[in-house]
């Protein structure tokens, strides 16, 4: 079973806002539940979401690219494998 967290401590934990987090929820990249109308989501939607930061801040990728990664890459998270998934993925 998911360990969840409150949307807000995953977000401070990440270094970003909560409608960042929501967003991802809204392109599918995450899972975020509601309890008790309070979001939340799992330690591991966490780790992830701290990778599309990573993707979207330092690697400047774009949202479609962004999906094909995530689509394409298993964790543990590399992001050397990053421009061979996108290399593959191009066209």
């Amino acid at each position: 079973m998911k360990a969840y967290r409150p949307l807000a401590i995953a977000a401070g934990n990440a270094r970003t806002d909560e409608e960042t987090l929501l967003e991802f929820g809204r392109a599918g990249w995450i899972e975020v539940i509601f309890k008790d109308q309070r979001p939340f989501i799992s330690g591991q939607d966490e780790y992830r979401s701290r990778f599309i930061l990573h993707l979207r801040q330092k690697l400047k990728l774009t949202d479609e690219q962004i999906g094909i990664v995530l689509a394409n890459a298993k964790p543990p998270y590399a992001v050397d494998q990053v421009p061979a998934i996108l290399a593959r993925h191009s066209g």
